[in-house]
């Protein structure tokens, strides 16, 4: 008579509580996975959805005080010289922060430059307008057209423009980068007499 095994119910009672915990165990990381799978579907999606939407910052002359002005108004050689320090603003309308590069304004006087301003790097808090002030200046060493320069020194306005290209960032949950250009194009009117920048236009 072969002997049997009274406890061999149990040991395969235990086996298939064994397997059936690997099953769930292994059920619950796939679902895991699945959920860590679809929230970071979620991000880049909402990612992708709402990058285009950040407004583009306005950068912009706010005004100017000056310094020193000294013109010369003769018919053979007429100049200007002016040091001002000059206000911009840079806007944010964005609920993120603005981080950007150092970059350089130029000033024209009818289309031909006569100086410029450093900007240097810095960042605009969320729905904010940064204003700071950099020395500029101008002179009419390079100007050929005397004969305009002589009639607007006699008028006593000096018509202007600013232009500037500025790189910024928008950071997003640390990880994603939204770059933004932003181009300066102002023009603006030097009154000599009362040494103040007015008809500020941007666009």
């Amino acid at each position: 008579m072969v002997p049997t095994n009274p406890y061999g119910h149990v040991n395969e009672d235990l086996s298939t509580v064994a397997i059936d915990a690997r099953r769930k165990r292994r059920r619950r990381c796939l679902m895991s996975v699945a959920i860590v799978a679809g929230f970071v579907a979620a991000i880049i999606i909402l990612f992708s959805v709402t990058a285009g939407r950040f407004r583009t910052p306005k950068f912009r002359v706010r005004s100017a005080t000056f310094l020193t002005i000294n013109v010369t108004n003769s018919t053979a050689n007429p100049s200007f010289q002016i040091e001002m320090n000059t206000e911009f603003g840079i806007k944010n309308k964005n609920f993120r922060r603005f981080w950007y590069r150092s970059t350089t304004v130029d000033f024209y006087y009818r289309e031909q430059k006569v100086g410029d301003g450093f900007v240097w790097n810095e960042r605009v808090k969320v729905r904010d307008t940064r204003k700071f002030t950099v020395p500029v200046s101008l002179s009419s060493m390079n100007v050929t057209s005397s004969s305009e320069l002589r009639s607007d020194l006699n008028a006593g306005v000096l018509p202007l423009r600013s232009r500037s290209r500025l790189t910024g960032k928008f950071k997003i949950l640390f990880v994603f980068r939204k770059y933004k250009h932003v181009t300066m194009d102002c023009s603006m009117d030097l009154v000599i007499a009362t040494r103040e920048l007015r008809s500020i236009s941007c666009r």
